[in-house]
């Protein structure tokens, strides 16, 4: 570490850790301290609600993506402090803030509007309507992961100089690899007539949770884990910093291969109709 370093978020180990966060970013805490209100409703309406669909409760997935949504937009928050002030500055990226904040809205108000009237969001081709507007969400979804995976790529080529450098080559190489793991399975996933894979075509008796197939091959298994490479290998970045400094980089580099490898063999498994657990 230098002097004339800085470092991003330095005082979030303090008592004014969300002021600080929604200072550095306040449109994306905004949006996502929305979509965590949103679960309040959506959790009540579960308790009062008896209908199912696929075999569950109509309200668990919008809970889901609720929940989803919140922790992929205070991801972005905590991380846009890693990009060159320059870049933050950027009307290209304040304008790709909005984007994904609002893209992520309209689809989980979407979904819970489905959800409402115990109808499909997903794979959803009954009419020509319903075909558009899950076309215009498959669109919407990969459009929120490219950007994520854009401000990867300009924290990899950032050239401030922080005290992290090797934690921001991490936050990076997540975003980078969740975007492309993401993006992969889920395009692969939204080719398909629905997530199952031989078994039941059912979510009842799912796996806790997640509400992975227990009876056969289930995409969702491989898409979140592509997707959570945003939040897995930074962390597992973070932790390196904190025990073995010297060597952050090579464990990164480890790790986005191994979290790389062992989605590709989730998603083959998958499509071999094996459940995951």
């Amino acid at each position: 570490m230098s002097a004339g370093t800085t470092t991003p978020n330095s005082s979030f180990a303090g008592s004014g850790a969300v002021r600080t966060l929604y200072r550095e970013e306040p449109v994306l805490v905004v949006f996502g301290a929305i979509m965590a209100a949103m679960m309040v409703p959506a959790f009540v309406a579960l308790l009062i609600d008896t209908r199912t669909f696929n075999g569950i409760n109509v309200w668990i997935k919008p809970l889901k993506f609720m929940s989803s949504a919140a922790i992929f937009l205070l991801t972005l928050a905590l991380f846009m402090p890693y990009l060159d002030k320059a870049d933050r500055e950027r009307k290209s990226v304040r304008a790709m803030v909005w984007a994904v904040s609002i893209i992520l809205l309209l689809e989980i108000l979407y979904i819970t509007y489905r959800a409402s009237l115990a109808e499909a969001s997903h794979f959803n081709n009954t009419t020509t309507r319903d075909i558009v507007y899950y076309a215009l969400m498959g669109a919407g979804i990969v459009t929120a992961t490219v950007m994520s995976g854009w401000f990867g790529w300009l924290m990899l080529r950032a050239k401030d100089k922080i005290t992290h450098t090797d934690l921001r080559f991490a936050i990076a190489m997540g975003l980078i690899f969740g975007c492309v793991l993401g993006s992969v399975t889920g395009q692969y996933m939204s080719s398909q007539s629905n997530h199952w894979v031989g078994g039941l075509q059912t979510d009842a008796g799912g796996s806790f949770f997640f509400g992975w197939s227990r009876t056969g091959g289930d995409l969702r298994a491989a898409h979140f884990a592509g997707l959570h490479a945003m939040q897995g290998i930074p962390l597992l970045g973070w932790l390196a910093t904190r025990f073995v400094p010297t060597k952050t980089r090579s464990i990164v580099i480890a790790a986005t291969v191994a979290w790389t490898a062992g989605t590709l063999a989730v998603l083959v498994q998958a499509m071999m109709g094996r459940p995951l657990f």
